[in-house]
């Protein structure tokens, strides 16, 4: 009797198992890489380049660049081209001090997502 009950009871969960839809792990989209390096020093970039862990929703994306002693950022216009999981823009020459490039994402998986990479310009 016991070992019809623990056939049965095996039996139930595999089939249980079998027919369950395994959901699949999504991320937030998050910074993986970016230059310039996040803390990095360096001379006046050309380019921001910001790599995610996902693919981005890039039309629904948005990068502000805030200078020294600003409150408020200016909107980067992205380049066309990047792969999808990159948001790149071009630089004008920037001045000495320290930058944050603030970002807002929307991540393939439908969620918003935001953050700074912040940067410093050093005297030529």
């Amino acid at each position: 009797m016991r070992s019809l009950v623990r056939l049965v009871a095996t039996t139930t969960l595999s089939l249980c198992l079998a027919v369950t839809p395994v959901a699949v792990a999504r991320a937030h989209a998050i910074v993986i890489s970016s230059e310039p390096a996040d803390g990095g020093t360096g001379a006046s970039p050309h380019r921001l380049l910001l790599r995610f862990n996902s693919r981005i929703e890039k039309s629904l994306c948005s990068v502000m660049l805030v200078e020294p002693r600003q409150a408020h950022g200016v909107p980067l216009r992205e380049e066309i081209g990047a792969a999808s999981d990159t948001l790149t823009y071009s630089l004008p020459a920037l001045s000495p001090g320290t930058y944050r490039a603030k970002w807002k994402v929307l991540s393939a998986d439908g969620h918003l997502t935001e953050g700074a990479v912040t940067f410093s310009v050093k005297s030529p």
